[in-house]
């Protein structure tokens, strides 16, 4: 199977879509950046502050981490603060969490060492792990960006967790929307075969663009006759909230999962 010849738009951030860039072009596509979401640092470095005190103080018994973003906006946060060294050794007495695979070699540069990876790299994989412990009056506490959804939140507080949501970084939308003005211009030409969406908010920004600058039942009408890809459920859901027919979702929610899954129903539907 390959995407040979086929064009894959990437709506990721600019840092992190080289990865996927090589995965499309290592299967014969030509991939497509055009990042929709912009990942910045907090201006407030109060939560921040905040989450640190609390792990140094030992009021934290569990922290998630939702991505590698999460762990470079904190570690980058530390650089700064004089306790970055007996911050990392209280964070190791507590249950680290981390979302994937990616977001728990990112600890580990640092040093930090991970307790549980969910089986489903989502939100909701993370729940069904920690239904198995007794999380009745611990503390949990979520590294995640400033648009982060309540699904998570909810879901432990229905378990009996004290949860405490902690911004690490932003997500908005590019400050410069130059390329995905172009790509909304090729997607019209019908020059892009699929378009891969690996957050909600790569997809909701991306509406947002466009109801700003195109006719929105064009726009809609092109995704339509595209390949349209999400990286997981909680992305999925996104896109069918904005009306999208999602094509494509991994049965494992990793950017590599993910092409292998387009891969093989672009095989299966030339």
């Amino acid at each position: 199977m390959s995407l040979k010849g086929k064009v894959i738009a990437i709506t990721r951030p600019k840092k992190q879509a080289r990865e996927l860039a090589e995965l499309v072009s290592r299967l014969g596509g030509k991939p497509y950046v055009a990042p929709t979401v912009e990942v910045k640092p907090l201006r407030d470095k109060h939560p921040i502050t905040e989450f640190v005190n609390k792990v140094l103080n030992g009021r934290v018994d569990y922290v998630i981490f939702m991505s590698v973003n999460g762990v470079t906006s904190l570690i980058d946060s530390l650089k700064n603060l004089e306790q970055k060294n007996g911050f990392l050794k209280e964070l190791n007495r507590v249950m680290i969490v981390a979302i994937g695979p990616k977001t728990e070699g990112k600890l580990k540069e640092y040093g930090v060492e991970t307790n549980l990876v969910p089986l489903q790299h989502s939100s909701e994989g993370i729940v069904e792990s920690l239904r198995k412990m007794d999380l009745k009056g611990k503390t949990v506490a979520i590294l995640r960006s400033s648009i982060a959804n309540t699904y998570l939140r909810q879901e432990l507080e229905k378990i009996g967790a004290n949860v405490l949501e902690f911004p690490a970084y932003e997500s908005a939308p590019p400050s410069d929307d130059s390329k995905v003005l172009i790509f909304l211009n090729d997607l019209f030409e019908e020059k892009i075969d699929a378009i891969t969406f690996t957050s909600s908010s790569t997809a909701q920004n991306l509406f947002k663009i466009a109801d700003e600058h195109v006719p929105s039942k064009k726009f809609r009408d092109c995704l339509e006759k595209t390949v349209v890809v999400a990286i997981g459920s909680t992305t999925q859901r996104s896109l069918e909230e904005l009306g999208v027919k999602v094509d494509v979702v991994p049965n494992e929610y990793t950017i590599e999962a993910m092409i292998e899954a387009l891969a093989r129903y672009m095989h299966s539907k030339p």
